[in-house]
């Protein structure tokens, strides 16, 4: 999400780094919310070579990643062939 387009041959280029930031309201959030968060992302996790990755369809020049849509990939992470 925070890489590129490479000018010259118009391929994605990853960022040196993809993150996920998980903001939980601290005023509003219990034990047992923090706890359940925990749980779902421990399940989703778990599955994560068989989950498919997505590819931009449109995007802005600044910002992509708030106004962008994007399509799914097909095949696993590990393969990048791309579908409509």
């Amino acid at each position: 999400m925070f890489g590129k387009r490479n000018v010259e041959t118009g391929e994605e280029e990853p960022g040196p780094r993809e993150l996920v930031r998980l903001a939980i309201p601290k005023r509003v959030s219990t034990q047992s919310h923090v706890a359940y968060i925990v749980e779902v992302v421990e399940e989703v996790s778990r599955p994560r070579e068989k989950l498919k990755p997505f590819r931009f369809l449109e995007q802005a020049h600044f910002l992509r990643h708030f106004t962008a849509q994007y399509g799914m990939m097909e095949g696993p992470s590990s393969k990048r062939t791309f579908s409509k």
